[in-house]
């Protein structure tokens, strides 16, 4: 484990040879097709991945998710979830070809409207299926994408994801970017694209099924400042490097709501939209983070304090 006083030579190694394995994946699945790609991904996580210490967090997750499932079925879907995330990974080198052939669409009437009208947009997605395809499709066949994310702490790897996302096409801004420029900058009608299903300590305590999960509250605030409708959007995949993005019409908030209460009651509807989401396919569901703090309990939502911008 690398710490703040680790001598850069030492961190730069342990870097090259923590992302090795990856990097060894990416060159493989470069030279096969794209759907043979996703099936050796697939495959090997699925084998390697319930041997890492974050499979406990996966479980957990699942129980959550799944609290009438016995073990065997919590342990295999587990499974699928490594088995997805290899696809995910094996994807990458492929992602500019997959969303040009391998992508269809399910897209409501208001959504369409705001598509016609070259409306910019704020989407709200998940770590589903193959979230990264979303970022792909939209900066190709839209007036743009900025997606914000947050990077992760191994440099090499980092900047390998990356060069994959930029070289077709798109902006990236990590969240600490996104807080500094992106509310005070010209988008030139450029969307924006977020990924919030994942634990935000400094968030606010939301349900999702059926427990508090600290939930920020940052998207709707951001959509209101730049003028955005929010459209929530899953990734769905239907086979292998094969993919269909499904929209939902946009979120707006309880009229009686307002300033803070409002995102966050934006925010409580996009979580039961994730709890759709989620049971109806748990398997594609990325959680390898304890996406619940203990103990877990069922918060009071009809006095939420004034949150803060995370």
């Amino acid at each position: 484990m690398g710490t703040a006083m680790e001598p850069a030579p030492a961190r730069k190694l342990r870097d090259y040879l923590g992302a090795a394995p990856a990097a060894l994946m990416w060159g493989s699945a470069a030279l096969l097709p794209p759907a043979a790609a996703s099936r050796l991904g697939g495959w090997l996580l699925g084998h390697l991945g319930p041997h890492q210490r974050k499979h406990r967090h996966v479980i957990a997750n699942l129980q959550r998710v799944m609290p009438d499932a016995d073990a065997d079925t919590v342990q295999r879907t587990a499974r699928d979830v490594w088995r997805n995330f290899g696809s995910v990974l094996a994807e990458y080198p492929h992602l500019g070809r997959i969303a040009r052939r391998n992508v269809s669409l399910s897209v409501p009437p208001g959504v369409q409207q705001l598509f016609d009208a070259r409306q910019p947009i704020m989407f709200l997605t998940g770590h589903l299926g193959n979230w990264e395809l979303l970022g792909s499709y939209l900066g190709r066949h839209s007036q743009g994408l900025i997606v914000i994310y947050s990077p992760r702490k191994n440099a090499v790897l980092e900047r390998l994801i990356q060069r994959f996302r930029t070289s077709i096409g798109g902006e990236y801004l990590t969240k600490q970017q996104a807080l500094r420029q992106l509310a005070g900058r010209n988008l030139n009608g450029k969307s924006v694209g977020l990924l919030p299903d994942v634990r935000i300590d400094s968030g606010v305590p939301l349900p999702l099924f059926g427990a508090a999960a600290p939930t920020t509250v940052s998207p709707p605030r951001l959509a209101a400042r730049l003028g955005y409708p929010l459209v929530p959007v899953r990734v769905k995949r239907v086979g292998a490097a094969r993919f269909e993005l499904e929209f939902a019409e946009p979120l707006t908030a309880d009229p009686a709501s307002t300033g803070k209460q409002a995102a966050v009651d934006v925010m409580m509807q996009y979580n039961r939209l994730l709890e759709s989401w989620i049971s109806e396919r748990p398997g594609e569901w990325l959680c390898t983070k304890r996406r619940w703090p203990r103990p877990c309990q069922v918060p009071d939502t009809s006095a939420v304090s004034a949150p803060r911008l995370e």
